[in-house]
C-alpha cells in the first residue's frame, strides 16, 4: 500500500530542519536553528497583522523595522504572539546565533556560550527536574541547544495558523 504524504506545508521545512542540524557542524547548527526561529516568527507576525500591503514593508523595505530576529520576537513578545519563556530562549538563541556569526573561533565549549546555552529552558522542565550528573540531564550545551531550538520549532510550528484567526482588520477610529 503507498504512503500517502501528509498535507501540511510546514512538515517538509521541519524535516528538512530536523536533519540539516544533525549533519550540521556547531557553527551550522546555531545558524540553520535561528534562521527557521526567525522565519516562523515572520509568519506568526503576518498572519497576525492586518492584510495589507503596509504589512509587508514592514519586513520588506529597505530598513525595515522588523527585519531582524530580535525585531520579530521583540514584536511577537509585545503582541502576546510569544510566551515570556519563548522570548527570552528566543533572545539567548539569537546571541548564540551572532557570536557563531562574527567569530570564526566560536565553540560552545567557550564559557560566555556555555553560559547562554546553559540559561536556555523551554521543553526541558523534565529533564532539568533529575539531579545534576544523571544522564538524562541535558547539561551538554551543543546537547541543550539542539534541545531547546527543537523545542522552539516544535512549538512555533502551527503557531501562524492559530494566530490567523486572531488577525488584526481594518477599524475605523474613534469606534
Amino acid at each position: 500500500m503507498e504512503q500517502r504524504g501528509l498535507d501540511d506545508p510546514f512538515y517538509e521545512r521541519l524535516h528538512t530542519f530536523l536533519n540539516a542540524t544533525k549533519a550540521e557542524t556547531e557553527r551550522g547548527r546555531a545558524l540553520v536553528a535561528a534562521s527557521l526561529i526567525e522565519e516562523m516568527l515572520e509568519e506568526v507576525l503576518r498572519s497576525f497583522f492586518v492584510d495589507d500591503p503596509a504589512t509587508k514593508k514592514l519586513f520588506d523595505d529597505t530598513n525595515a523595522p522588523l527585519s531582524t530576529l530580535s525585531a520579530k520576537a521583540s514584536a511577537s513578545r509585545a503582541l502576546g504572539l510569544i510566551s515570556a519563556k519563548e522570548f527570552r530562549d528566543i533572545e539567548l538563541v539569537r546571541k548564540i546565533r551572532n557570536a557563531f556569526a562574527h567569530s570564526v573561533m566560536c565553540s560552545f565549549d567557550q564559557e560566555k556560550i556555555k553560559s547562554w546555552a546553559s540559561a536556555l529552558k523551554v521543553g526541558m522542565s523534565a529533564l532539568d527536574a533529575f539531579e545534576k550528573g544523571h544522564k538524562s540531564r541535558a547539561d551538554d550545551p551543543k546537547e541543550r541547544f539542539g534541545m531547546v531550538t527543537t523545542s522552539l520549532v516544535s512549538s512555533l510550528y502551527n503557531r501562524a495558523h492559530y494566530v490567523k484567526k486572531e488577525r488584526l482588520s481594518d477599524r475605523t477610529w474613534p469606534p
